[in-house]
């Protein structure tokens, strides 16, 4: 019997993937939302259902590229539409608050540190590569407790592009020294994570675990399949050949 191949590199995905973060999205939208409300004297929910709304229209405005995860623009937007004229130097102040929350409240999933740090004492490379702002993913990991774990992290922001479009893959690579069919990808979008790393050549796992799981992007009209799918984060080392 063959031995398994034994991978060189791992490409990982931030949210959903290391830190648990679908819910806490919502909690921080919450707890600005609440302290908008109080200081405009609104009524929180039906603002909170602005801010739900103008978050909706900045993804799909975007689809593409990293302006989908202002905050700031869709504060901006809600504001506008609930309170009307107001003092735009609050802005930057609530995005600040929203991000803090977030920073704050960070959980990473079970095994991942433990996990990560057996591959590197392996001397496998292992890099972040996120959607969004380089500044902002080494801010998570940093508050995740996640850098000294990873050999690097790159954002969607180098490349212009997000996943599934292969330039922060190939960026992954370029700068780890390593090819593609060294490489696995583990992610929690079908289409971003796993189709995308596919196209490019890389082996690409799904994250599901049974708890704070967040599979989601899985493609209507192209049906994406995983090479793997894992429950635990800890099986990343067996799917890495070790």
């Amino acid at each position: 019997m063959a031995k398994p191949k034994k991978y060189k590199a791992l490409l990982l995905d931030l949210d959903d993937t290391l830190i648990k973060s679908n819910t806490l999205y919502d909690k921080a939208l919450l707890h600005v939302t609440k302290s908008l409300t109080k200081k405009f004297n609104l009524d929180e929910k039906s603002f909170f259902n602005s801010v739900m709304d103008k978050e909706m229209i900045i993804q799909r405005s975007f689809p593409t590229v990293h302006t989908r995860h202002s905050r700031i623009l869709v504060f901006r937007m809600a504001l506008d539409e609930v309170v009307g004229k107001y003092d735009l130097s609050i802005l930057p102040g609530v995005e600040d608050m929203y991000w803090s929350y977030f920073l704050d409240h960070i959980e990473v999933y079970d095994n991942v540190k433990t996990s990560l740090k057996k591959l590197r004492d392996l001397g496998v490379k292992v890099a972040i590569i996120s959607d969004g702002a380089l500044g902002l993913r080494i801010k998570k990991a940093t508050a995740a407790g996640l850098v000294p774990y990873v050999d690097q992290i790159f954002a969607s922001e180098e490349v212009i592009f997000e996943k599934p479009f292969g330039a922060l893959f190939t960026l992954a690579l370029s700068k780890l020294e390593v090819e593609a069919k060294d490489t696995i990808m583990l992610g929690n979008n079908y289409k971003n994570d796993i189709r995308g790393a596919q196209l490019v050549g890389i082996r690409a796992g799904m994250f599901d675990p049974p708890e704070d799981g967040n599979p989601m992007g899985q493609d209507q009209q192209i049906r994406v399949v995983p090479d793997f799918i894992i429950n635990d984060f800890s099986e990343i080392i067996q799917e890495m050949g070790y």
